[in-house]
């Protein structure tokens, strides 16, 4: 049970899983995107979500077959001649290019792509970490023409209570989540300040944990609660791994 629901909160991008925390964010961009600004930054720490933003809003789009051409680049340093083939097409239909990983990008490089947004039918969205932002936003003459600043943030404490229970919930593992005490999620919350991936990797590892000692001393594990002592030793075995 616990070896099967682990596999909902692993560190990887599937939007069949996408909890909307900000439902506004979301909203705020596909706004954007149907008006066609030119311009779109999608900002905050690493973890705080952007990636699945971008491809849910992504998403979204291809579904409603919009009359625009869609384009994804996941990383902009691998795929650098694809951008570059992209930026070169002629043509009057609009064009939607998400640009993940952006803090990887050069502020030339960064300045070409408002060029191209100023002057052709684009509206490109860079996804960057918050420091790379604040490069940005130092240059006046970026910052004057991006037309949309969306800012990740990490989530409530109510928002990661939803974020945790609708994975569990809507994939058939209801059992699990009655298992969730308000100590649990607080502890939880404790160790990971409402950042997104953090609290993914901390349930993976705590399930991947706990369905260890089931397998092998089943009379010790809990039946209607999760003992927090499973997300301490979670917590400092992802600590051990990334000191």
């Amino acid at each position: 049970m616990f070896y099967k629901a682990k596999e909902l909160f692993r560190d990887k991008i599937d939007i069949s899983l996408y909890a909307p925390l900000s439902k506004r964010l979301e909203v705020d961009m596909m706004y954007a995107i149907n008006e066609k600004e030119k311009m779109i930054l999608l900002y905050g720490e690493a973890g705080n979500g952007k990636s699945f933003l971008m491809n849910k809003v992504y998403t979204s789009l291809k579904e409603k077959n919009i009359d625009s051409d869609l384009y994804f680049i996941y990383n902009p340093i691998e795929e650098e001649d694809a951008l570059s083939e992209l930026l070169l097409l002629d043509s009057e239909r609009h064009r939607v290019v998400f640009i993940d990983e952006a803090q990887t990008l050069s502020l030339e490089r960064i300045e070409t792509l408002r060029m191209f947004a100023d002057n052709k039918n684009y509206t490109i969205i860079l996804a960057t970490h918050e420091k790379k932002a604040k490069e940005i936003f130092a240059k006046k003459h970026f910052s004057s023409r991006i037309n949309y600043i969306l800012n990740t943030t990490p989530c409530k404490y109510d928002e990661m209570v939803f974020f945790i229970s609708s994975k569990l919930t809507h994939n058939g593992f209801e059992e699990i989540d009655r298992m969730f005490r308000k100590s649990t999620y607080k502890f939880i919350y404790k160790f990971t300040n409402g950042n997104l991936r953090e609290i993914n990797q901390l349930v993976y590892r705590t399930f991947d944990i706990i369905n260890y000692f089931y397998k092998r001393y089943p009379a010790k594990v809990h039946k209607n609660r999760i003992d927090n002592k499973y997300i301490e030793m979670a917590n400092i075995f992802i600590k051990e791994i990334h000191a």
